[in-house]
């Protein structure tokens, strides 16, 4: 594991009120292929939101070997700093990375894919006691198979459990059937069985697997692009559904997603933190961002008050907001999306919403930032379905995003007992981030 660099997180004027709860995260390292068959590395991102050193430690057990840790790491980071490790294996090596996180520790994992001017960011889940599955569940990776040019590589099963366990994967229909046995697999305790064959299922057409095993666990399947070389991941879904259609990406473009439920808010962990990376500092012309949001109860602190639905900023907020997209709860019935980019202090632009979102249901969010036209459009939609729209300034000096080298972030909820009107959002789900950053000319 090559630790590559550091840098500052300038998050200082966050404020953050609660740390984050200590406890082992898993990152399955399944180095997918590009379209010419290369394999890809996987890069880990650790950041440090607090203003003490705080340790950290990783342990890489390859696939299929149980117990067998080929690799560990144990360091220090600085507070208000990140540590960048852009190969957690050696190529071709497979496996399941343990990164012992310490409280005000967060962790992104992506892998990353280039064609011509273009830039893939796809993020990898990092599984923690709020994503994994239970055993005895049932999972389902919808859109497997050939989907237009994109074709599945790889099926990875991993084990959270202490022993040993089966798994049974199906492929089944749209109304659940089984259309057809892929296998009962055993995977060795705590670790990654990956499937190049994608058991079965590579060169098919588009289906949705069902996957189920008798211990803790997570599934994931690996996507390739064959016109772009884009990497794409596919997480797992409670539901079986039709996978979305992907639009092509513009020329010239950094593209990230991070697929799936990615945060799901809890008490213990009330906030969800994603890094999304670029190769070096440039200017943008537009910036477009959207994911989806399950809505949960409204805080019993203050219904009212504001649940953070997006923070996305270039890694501290005076002068910095890309998007602070809020829902407001009973009694003020609205969604307000602001932004201050290269503004005074105390000053901002922004547009509000009258809607009050409905507990357990999905909403999407999307926003463009377009500084050259110096305007931000905001749509919330659900079921394909625009609710409201808003358009207000851009304000980026010269027309011109100034997107930093240590790239942007985002933020997903608040954290507990933070100043009032902000309460923490539990019981909310995030999920399907999709950003778009275009270069100016």
């Amino acid at each position: 594991m090559k630790k590559s660099l550091a840098c500052s997180l300038a998050l200082a004027a966050l404020g953050l009120a609660a740390p984050m709860k200590a406890e082992t995260l898993y990152v399955p390292v399944v180095e997918p292929v590009n379209a010419k068959g290369a394999p890809l590395a996987t890069q880990l991102w650790i950041s440090n939101f607090s203003t003490v050193e705080r340790p950290y430690a990783t342990v890489f057990a390859q696939t299929d070997r149980e117990g067998s840790a080929t690799k560990s790491i144990g360091a220090t980071i600085p507070g208000d700093r990140a540590v960048y490790l852009d190969k957690v294996a050696a190529e071709g090596e497979t496996g399941l990375l343990a990164v012992d996180a310490g409280q005000d520790l967060a962790v992104n994992a992506w892998v990353k894919t280039t064609r011509g001017q273009q830039v893939f960011y796809a993020g990898l889940p990092v599984i923690s006691s709020a994503t994994r599955i239970e055993g005895g569940a049932v999972t389902y990776l919808n859109g497997v198979g050939r989907d237009g040019s994109r074709d599945v590589t790889q099926l990875a099963l991993i084990n959270l459990g202490a022993v040993a366990t089966q798994c049974q994967v199906d492929a089944v229909a749209a109304d659940g059937s089984i259309a057809r046995n892929l296998g009962s697999l055993e995977v060795p305790a705590r670790s990654l069985s990956r499937f190049e064959d994608a058991l079965g299922l590579r060169g098919a057409p588009a289906a949705t697997a069902q996957v189920s095993c008798d211990q803790p666990f997570y599934a994931l399947a690996a996507m390739v692009d064959s016109k772009t070389s884009e990497v794409s991941f596919i997480n797992p879904s409670t539901v079986i559904e039709k996978a979305a259609a992907r639009k092509p990406p513009a020329a010239s473009v950094v593209v990230f997603n991070q697929s799936g439920i990615f945060h799901s808010a809890t008490k213990d962990n009330p906030k969800g933190i994603l890094h999304i990376p670029v190769t070096k500092q440039f200017n943008a012309g537009r910036l477009s961002a959207e994911f989806d949001v399950i809505a949960g109860p409204w805080n019993p602190r203050l219904p009212r008050g504001a649940h953070n639905m997006i923070f996305f900023h270039r890694g501290r907020f005076r002068s910095n907001t890309l998007a602070n997209v809020n829902a407001f709860g009973p009694g003020n019935d609205v969604v307000k999306s602001a932004q201050n980019i290269d503004l005074p202090p105390h000053y901002s632009t922004s547009t509000k919403v009258s809607i009050l979102l409905q507990e357990g249901q999905t909403y999407h969010v999307a926003f463009i930032y377009d500084a050259l036209n110096k305007a931000v459009s905001f749509v919330l939609s659900q079921n394909g379905q625009v609710l409201k729209t808003g358009r207000y300034d851009a304000t980026a000096h010269n027309r011109l995003l100034v997107i930093p080298g240590t790239g942007l972030v985002a933020e997903f909820g608040n954290y507990n007992n933070q100043g009032l009107p902000e309460v923490a959002s539990l019981g909310w789900k995030f999920a399907n981030l999709h950003v778009e950053i275009l270069p100016s000319v």
